[in-house]
């Protein structure tokens, strides 16, 4: 894939083109073959796409490229009907699209769209009215830098076959674990888990367990009754757990929780019911709950920092993220992607050199996702020069070779890259059940024959 960069020099926009551009709707003109005549700066920003780049897509091509999906506009406009729809995408949220036909004496036909983002016409209405917003408004460029995990799906099979994973598990009702390196996007895979089995109204609540205060972590997640304590709200308090009734909580870094309040987290999972600090009286609270950690929970299982039981309440499936480096084929898409981003926010676009390209895809993040997206940012602020970029990408030597990759062929063994991959997935299938069933690693490696380094090295290892 090549450096993504402006082909063309956006060409002068006429006055009403500049008029249309300061609205805060996004506009789109089709002409009478559905093709895109004029889209001003705000649909380019909604859809995800220079305004130049669409001018001239037809409605199918558009359809293709964009953040949302047009189909239903093209049977509208099929059909002979225009009127009002509202669309959503993961990286977008709720979008009210117009459709309406032009019809003028002097006109060759044709229709035009008005786009409107329900979250910005919010956040407006409230300040209009001297509101303020319930949570931080995060507007249309802001949720752009969410994945588009329906294009990289479509790009790394490894990785639809996580995500299938963890939404077959929500569906069936089953906790799902997210484990891998930090900045691998653990949180966004929730957040798209979340709004796969729910409705747009339900909670997601995310509970950052390193960034609570040991003494804080039982009243922030548990709640507490009128007068629990000195300093204690005189109404009481609503835990986190309660506030994400009907939805999801979502419970990262759930290796830092104290160990003294594992048991009370445990005692939530297994009957669905939380005590309030000071209370008497059980509550019951309807929560779908998926956790997320880059720690090895079994490892603190068996040095006695973090409960056997409870990770098994947890983990009922485990869905491993692949560090950055280990999915290189995301990577264009990626920066494709920031690039987009930011160029929304610049007035004179960012393009990237061979050379900058080649370096990005030659890094290996040990940061993974949150460091490119970093990087992208500098690369923006201080330009792409030798002397302004960082220095881990300026030490790379880009006339390395890389080790050839391995030709999927039989080995001595007789077996496909693909068959041992199956064998493993067994096998670890096996380990893994006989921890459950017998408590810990050490006594799975025992009832299976095996030592105890062999369990931990095999656990470790993705599926």
């Amino acid at each position: 894939m090549k450096a993504p960069v402006m082909s063309q020099p956006p060409q002068p926009r006429t006055p009403l083109e500049t008029a249309l551009d300061a609205l805060v709707d996004g506009v789109i003109v089709l002409d009478a073959g559905s093709r895109i005549s004029f889209a001003n700066r705000d649909a380019g920003v909604i859809a995800g796409l220079d305004p130049a780049q669409m001018t001239g897509m037809t409605l199918a091509e558009f359809n293709a490229a964009s953040a949302l999906n047009w189909t239903l506009i093209a049977e509208m406009i099929e059909a002979g009907r225009s009127g009002s729809i509202l669309l959503r995408g993961d990286t977008v949220g709720a979008v009210f699209v117009t459709l309406r036909r032009i019809a003028a004496p002097d006109s060759a036909g044709g229709h035009v769209l008005t786009l409107r983002d329900l979250a910005v016409l919010d956040h407006a209405r409230r300040q209009a009215t001297g509101q303020r917003d319930a949570v931080a408004f995060t507007g249309t460029v802001e949720r752009r830098l969410r994945p588009d995990f329906a294009r990289q799906r479509a790009i790394s099979p490894w990785l639809d076959r996580m995500m299938s994973r963890g939404e077959r598990a929500l569906l069936q009702g089953a906790r799902v674990i997210i484990t891998g390196e930090s900045g691998v996007g653990k949180t966004e895979i929730a957040r798209h888990l979340h709004s796969f089995v729910s409705n747009a109204s339900d909670p997601f609540i995310s509970v950052n367990c390193a960034a609570i205060p040991e003494s804080l972590f039982e009243s922030e997640l548990f709640g507490y009754e009128k007068g629990a304590f000195t300093g204690a709200l005189t109404e009481g308090k609503k835990g986190l757990i309660e506030a994400a009734e009907g939805g999801t909580l979502f419970l990262d870094e759930i290796g830092e929780i104290p160990l003294p309040l594992q048991a009370k987290l445990l005692s939530f999972l297994e009957d669905g019911t939380i005590l309030r600090i000071g209370g008497t009286r059980p509550r019951r609270v309807n929560v779908r709950v998926i956790s997320a950690t880059n720690r090895d929970l079994l490892e603190m299982a068996e040095e006695r920092r973090f409960r056997a039981d409870l990770y098994y309440r947890l983990a009922v499936v485990n869905m491993p993220m692949k560090a950055l480096r280990e999915v290189p084929e995301l990577l264009d898409h990626l920066i494709g992607r920031f690039l987009t981003a930011i160029n929304q926010r610049r007035s004179v676009p960012l393009e990237l050199s061979d050379d900058l390209m080649a370096r990005l895809r030659a890094y290996h993040y040990p940061g993974n996702i949150r460091e490119l997206w970093n990087l992208m940012q500098q690369i923006s602020v201080l330009g792409d020069t030798a002397e302004d970029l960082p220095r881990r990408l300026m030490a790379l030597d880009l006339n390395a070779r890389p080790a050839p990759a391995p030709k999927p062929t039989e080995d001595m063994t007789g077996e496909t890259p693909a068959l041992r991959e199956a064998l493993a997935d067994y096998e670890l299938r096996i380990i893994e059940d006989a921890i459950r069933k017998h408590g810990s690693k050490r006594k799975a490696a025992a009832a299976l024959g095996v030592d105890i380094g062999t369990i931990s090295r095999k656990t470790r290892k993705e599926p």
